[in-house]
Formats: structure tokens, sequence, C-alpha cells
């Protein structure tokens, strides 16, 4: 079993949570970027990895060719001669578009625990036992990403 989906526009790194004098919470542009992965992922894909599944997960973050550099360097990034070293990092790349395929849970403050409230491509992250995060440049700025079963080569 394969899932292969992509998020398009620029890709962007999971944010350092925030916290208040009570509450701890998940930036608005981070949550709002989990929620697009979720639901690229579950539409492209029907099912559900087993919960004791090991996964190999690969993601392609490609970034747009800034347009203040020349032809020649230009062309230097689009043959992968030139690589991407700008914000945001490879590890927050792989943390938001894996949180993103957790399901997303909220508590139920009448039966004090969390409740699934939309399902994920798998049980939880831990179960990937294998990721590879790559950047890239390209003309159009996108996230690609595939999930499989870990086979442990």
């Amino acid at each position: 079993m394969r899932v292969n989906f992509t998020i398009e526009g620029p890709p962007i790194g999971k944010a350092r949570p925030r916290v208040t004098r009570t509450v701890t919470y998940t930036p608005a542009k981070t949550a709002r970027y989990e929620d697009l992965v979720r639901y690229t992922a579950i539409n492209s894909f029907k099912g559900i990895f087993d919960k004791d599944e090991p996964l190999d997960v690969k993601i392609m973050a490609y970034f747009e060719v800034p347009k203040s550099l020349s032809k020649k360097r230009k062309a230097l990034c689009l043959a992968n001669q030139e690589l991407p070293t700008k914000k945001p990092d490879a590890d927050n790349i792989g943390k938001i578009v894996m949180d993103g395929m957790n399901p997303k849970m909220k508590r139920n403050k009448v039966l004090h625990k969390m409740m699934q409230v939309v399902k994920g491509v798998y049980h939880d992250d831990k179960q990937v036992t294998t990721l590879l995060v790559k950047k890239r440049y390209s003309e159009y700025p996108r996230v690609e990403v595939t999930v499989e079963r870990d086979k442990g080569k």
C-alpha cells in the first residue's frame, strides 16, 4: 500500500508552540497548514495504515527560484546544481507534514479525554521508521509526499 500526494504552494515549516500563562497552543499558520496536509492526504488515500505497521516517508519540498537570480543561476537551480539553503529547515518541513498526517484530535470536556475529529493517514507518526526530506528548486513551489510500508532495506 502506498500514498502519494502533493501540497500546492510554498513549503512551510512547523513553528514553535506559543505559551501564555495558562495555555500552550499551536500558532494559527501552523494549524492551517497541518489541516491542508491532512485534507490533501486523506482525499488521495481512502484507507489507513495498520497501527503497528512501520512506515517509510519521503518528502520533497520544492521552492520557487528567487526572481533576483540571473538566468545562468536560475538554470543551475532548476538543474539541481544549486540547492536551497534557506528557511524553513528540512526538519521543520518534515515535522509539519508528519503531524498533518496524524488524526486531528480534540479534547472532550465532558468525558475528559481526547477524541478523534478527523482521521489521518496513520494512527501516530511514531510508526515512521524511515524519513527522507529533500529541498529543491522548481518553477512551481509544492511539497510532494510518499508514504509506504517500510520493507526494512
